[in-house]
């Protein structure tokens, strides 16, 4: 009785070493991406995912999925107003996944007793390390310039931007006109979904005067 006591003491305490395991190793950004913004309902792994695909081919030139900047248009932005980047992205795209038929929906049920016992003795279970998996369309805008590729990188579930009084402080900074480019692509689970992308969007350049 003794014994069986100590095992059931150290299952919760193994279960968790693993847990904390998995879980540190999902942890972080990726490398080189420590600056970049995130919009809405974004992860750091979606982004991750998102990045592998663009890596692995170019984005799809596909108009009706790709994310176009709205406003402001081209030209002149004055230094002293910090603006609002809006986009819409195409009329066919999926934004919210469709909801599984009614008859493959899982009906919710009484959790048995042993439920939390049978989990910790299972196989690890995949861990989130930051939240719930991500699922929708998300956007990914970068402000450029000649000399510095990466003046502000955003990734983000919403389809609007404002840069913060320090982000556009080191956007005017560069003194020389800037580009907003825009990807967009739709992800399940942090994964990106089969036919989802990633797009290429927009491209827009300004001019910042005094």
């Amino acid at each position: 009785m003794k014994n069986l006591f100590h095992f059931a003491i150290l299952i919760p305490l193994a279960s968790a070493s693993l847990y904390a395991c998995d879980h540190e190793e999902g942890e972080g950004v990726p490398a080189g991406y420590e600056d970049v913004v995130y919009g809405g309902a974004t992860t750091d792994e979606a982004l991750a995912a998102f990045l592998a695909a663009t890596e692995a081919s170019p984005p799809a030139n596909v108009a009706s999925q790709a994310p176009t900047l709205t406003s402001p248009m081209a030209g002149a932005l004055p230094a002293s107003t910090i603006p609002t980047f809006s986009w819409l992205v195409g009329a066919s795209s999926r934004l919210t996944p469709p909801a599984p038929p009614a008859l493959l929906r899982a009906e919710p049920r009484d959790e048995p007793l042993l439920a939390p016992l049978a989990a910790l003795l299972g196989p690890v279970r995949a861990a989130h390390a930051h939240g719930t998996p991500f699922t929708g369309y998300a956007t990914w805008l970068v402000v450029s310039s000649d000399t510095d590729p990466k003046l502000a990188r955003v990734f983000t579930s919403e389809t609007s931007w404002k840069p913060t009084d320090s982000v556009w402080a080191r956007i005017t900074a560069a003194k020389a006109p800037i580009t907003v480019e825009l990807q967009g692509a739709q992800l399940v689970d942090n994964r990106i979904d089969m036919d989802g992308g990633p797009f290429q969007g927009s491209k827009t350049t300004f001019t910042i005067t005094p």
